[in-house]
């Protein structure tokens, strides 16, 4: 873990980051970009000394500002850059780092991220970038903490004449530099996180289409995919435009519509770049009759893009929401049965192993299994399940992107909406699901009253006064019961009575208690 990379300390919160404009040119024959990204932003507070980020592996030529050159100190991957003059609170400013070198080699991206640089079937280059572990300073100079986002981004690759270079936004420019080059121009019009932003470059067939959003609007769909690949991508896309329009009916329509949706084969499994979805799954449907990284990198759009979390140790706000968008995806297409048995396929991957919450301030990286995807995901189901209340339920998941998208936002402002939009305090629940590495617990016993047995059951781990009911199963028989810390009873059968989970609509343990 590191707190340089992870921390936002001083010379990071003095300034807002509001636009990027990267402009790079790419050799893939070596392996080489050279060029620059220029940072603009506006100072919080009176500063001088301002942190960028970019690995040790690039040589930096030159940095410069609008008042002349500036000067740095590299600690590690972190750049203290000390500014001509200081700047005075909501002084605009930029900061120009030119730079070059062999970025990273990803070995098996996108878990360890950086450049994959394949060759197509036909022997044309075929290049990707994926970094949401490592980070944007893995190929390029930036603010690369996710407490700020810049609010634009101009992206231009200057590439071979006989690639197409594809990225994040509309494509604004497609211009000959030599008789070699092209340099492709690609506008980004909304606030996107920096391991969003990607490259994508290879001997592409390109086709485009349309779709009518759930509330009118008309979004441009692009599509990319290798020569030998074009008619199997052409079928397996087109499911794209069912998944936005469920998506869309589910959490408000889709977020990013003035930069359009683009769909990309990426030479690794798939990546959820903003506005730009790295696919790589092969053109095949999982057992239920979707594609994964055409359902699940989309579901990002919503859930890590619109809303993102500020802190790395939160990502659980990406992926809990966006593994969970799957199986409502299915409940919406194909009912709420196949929904469950989709849910129950994810229940067996979850490993309990470390909690789904990581330590904030030190980009933490201390996962040992998935569970902030299949654990998050039966939080979430549980959770509803408790609620009782689909309405509120659904209004919620409805109206999140306008309350809490397109700024970084921590765990607590998320679990504060939510128990404000379902009015019930739901701090306690998220705990025990998000900072444990165990499901909550119901505690139970059986014992006598006047001679008739009695059923005792309360929580052991969940302290809320908010009346959660949880679904369980007495003698084989649902039932809703209302747990406090404190023991509650009913009537029981017999003294033999048994009180279990209901594991199709709960992640919660039932433990016996010997009276």
């Amino acid at each position: 873990m590191d707190s340089i990379r992870g921390g936002y300390g001083p010379e990071r919160s003095c300034y807002d980051l509001t636009h990027y404009h990267l402009k790079l040119a790419v050799n893939p024959q070596t392996r080489f970009i050279s060029g620059f990204n220029r940072l603009s932003g506006m100072a919080l507070v009176p500063f001088r000394t301002l942190q960028v980020d970019l690995v040790e592996d690039f040589e930096i030529e030159k940095m410069l500002t609008a008042n002349g050159s500036a000067k740095w100190k590299r600690k590690g991957n972190a750049l203290f850059v000390t500014l001509p003059k200081t700047l005075e609170k909501g002084e605009k400013f930029w900061l120009q780092i030119h730079y070059k070198g062999h970025p990273h080699v990803a070995e098996n991206a996108p878990w360890d991220g950086g450049f994959v640089w394949q060759q197509d079937p036909e022997g044309f280059p075929w290049v990707g970038v994926a970094c949401e572990k490592e980070g944007s300073s893995r190929w390029f100079p930036s603010k690369d903490h996710p407490a700020d986002e810049p609010d634009s981004a101009l992206l231009q690759f200057e590439v071979p004449k006989n690639l197409t270079a594809v990225s994040n936004g509309r494509l604004l420019k497609k211009e000959a530099i030599s008789d070699s080059t092209l340099l492709f121009s690609y506008g980004v019009s909304y606030p996107i996180n920096h391991y969003n932003i990607t490259l994508n470059l290879a001997a592409y067939s390109h086709w485009k289409d349309t779709l009518k959003l759930p509330d009118g609007k008309v979004l441009e769909l692009r599509f990319y995919a290798l020569g030998a690949d074009l008619e199997k991508a052409k079928v397996q896309f087109a499911q794209s435009k069912k998944v936005i329009t469920t998506l869309s009916q589910l959490f408000g329509s889709y977020p990013f519509v003035r930069d359009g949706y683009t769909l990309v084969q990426a030479p690794f499994r798939g990546m959820e770049h903003q506005s730009c979805i790295a696919y790589g799954e092969n053109f095949k449907d999982t057992p239920f009759g979707f594609d994964y990284i055409v359902m699940h990198e989309t579901g990002h759009e919503w859930w890590g893009n619109l809303i993102s979390c500020s802190d790395h140790a939160e990502m659980w706000i990406h992926e809990s929401f966006c593994t969970y968008s799957e199986a409502l995806f299915l409940e919406r297409t194909q009912g709420k049965e196949i929904a469950i048995n989709y849910l129950l396929k994810q229940k067996e991957k979850i490993k309990n192993k470390t909690p789904i919450l990581g330590q904030r301030g030190v980009y933490y990286s201390g996962w040992k299994d998935s569970d902030m995807y299949y654990k998050g995901t039966w939080m979430l189901h549980s959770i509803r399940s408790m609620l009782n209340d689909d309405r509120l339920w659904f209004d919620f998941l409805r109206k999140a992107g306008s309350e809490i998208g397109l700024k970084p936002i921590r765990s607590s402002e998320v679990i504060q909406l939510i128990s404000k939009d379902l009015n019930r305090d739901l701090a306690p629940i998220f705990k025990a699901y998000l900072e444990s590495k165990e499901w909550p617990e119901v505690e139970w016993k059986v014992s006598q009253n006047d001679g008739k047995p009695i059923l005792e059951y309360r929580w052991n781990v969940v302290n809320t006064e908010q009346k959660l009911g949880v679904e369980l199963i007495l003698d084989g028989k649902n039932i809703r019961l209302i747990p406090d810390l404190d023991w509650k009873s009913i009537s029981a059968n017999s003294e033999k009575s048994i009180l279990e989970s209901n594991d199709r609509l709960n992640l919660i343990r039932t433990k016996k208690i010997t009276p």
